[in-house]
């Protein structure tokens, strides 16, 4: 087993282990699906943080920048950003008070019952496909960690994520956020750093302004435009993940300003990814696959231990993003679905 991979496993094993740790303190529904609503400021900004903070923001938006220089990343970070500050601003306080278990349970107060199972039907199948891509990513890792076949590594990759989110519900899974989150932030900002150093710099300033362009420069009809704008921000405010992460906090001040802090580290952070995107672009062109962008980085400039704290980072992302979307369309599906039918059942 080579160091990288092993690695992993044991980051892994500590994700499982905090599950198990957590499951012992799950004693109502409340618990598990919101966690006891108590979330204070630490573990509600990681959470909000690293629930959109997944591959797609990691691989594909260097990616897209590197290939179609700033106006590429319209989605990530710079609308994922703006929509947890959206959700800050304008509904997170709302929401709070509401007193939701599950985003189903706003359809059944402002609608009916019907209209409550209706629109969970609509939403768990598309966070479950959101779900699976990123389970993919998170096999392709380590496939290429530990050459083992890659349809392997998915199976594998599945069933730790659902071991763990199932153990020890949003609690477990904020804690979770927390370890990936910090996880994430040193190993992006390692190779941010290493790269910087090793001849980032200088292409630094070898950018063409034209790919400095945000919204195209005029050269994208701004319908397109528009429309890129307007499905992270407007589509993703209304997500059951970040309706989860409002209704376990203690507060709606806390509520409202987890939001605001996430947002802003989002953002932040999600600049490292954009940055090696732009500079990739100079330091390595004509990829045929400019996804592989940050990996290749990785492998050329970060030796043995480095490289090891990068590919942490990638799986913190990786779980960071399943683990939120898999216990919400379970949330969704078990207290919005199966309890009304079984009016009887318990909690446990």
């Amino acid at each position: 087993m080579n160091v990288t991979l092993l690695a992993i496993v044991l980051y892994v094993l500590v994700q499982l282990g905090i599950g198990w740790w957590v499951s012992r303190r799950i004693r109502t529904e409340d618990d598990y699906l919101v966690a006891g609503r108590n979330l204070g400021y630490g573990l509600a900004i990681f959470t909000v943080f690293a629930t959109w903070f997944g591959a797609e923001t990691c691989v594909s938006a260097a990616g897209a920048i590197y290939e179609s220089g700033l106006s590429g990343g319209s989605a990530d970070p710079f609308g994922y950003a703006a929509c947890l500050i959206l959700m800050g601003l304008v509904f997170a306080v709302p929401l709070w008070k509401r007193r939701l278990t599950t985003m189903g349970d706003l359809f059944r107060q402002r609608f009916s019952p019907a209209v409550e199972r209706l629109a969970v039907l609509l939403i768990v199948p598309t966070s479950l496909f959101w779900a699976a891509a990123q389970i993919r990513a998170f096999g392709q890792v380590i496939s290429a960690s530990s050459g083992l076949h890659v349809e392997l590594t998915i199976s594998v990759a599945a069933l730790v994520v659902i071991v763990y989110t199932v153990s020890g519900g949003l609690l477990a899974d904020a804690i979770t956020d927390l370890v990936q989150g910090i996880a994430l932030i040193l190993g992006l900002g390692v190779l941010f750093v290493v790269v910087l150093m090793n001849g980032g710099a200088e292409a630094v300033t070898q950018v063409e302004p034209a790919r400095l362009q945000l919204l195209g420069g005029g050269t994208v009809p701004w319908y397109e435009v528009a429309e890129a704008w307007a499905i992270p921000v407007f589509g993703s405010v209304v997500a059951a993940e970040l309706v989860a992460r409002v209704l376990a906090t203690r507060t709606p001040t806390i509520a409202r300003n987890s939001f605001l802090a996430g947002g802003a580290a989002y953002f932040g952070i999600g600049l490292i990814p954009v940055t090696l995107g732009l500079i990739g672009a100079e330091m390595l062109p004509g990829l045929a696959d400019p996804e592989q962008i940050l990996p290749r980085l990785a492998q050329i400039h970060l030796p043995g231990i480095l490289y090891v704290l990068f590919a942490g980072a990638l799986v913190s992302a990786i779980l960071s993003t399943v683990d939120s979307t898999l216990l919400v369309s379970s949330s969704l599906v078990s207290h919005n679905i199966i309890v009304p039918l079984r009016p009887g059942i318990s909690e446990a």
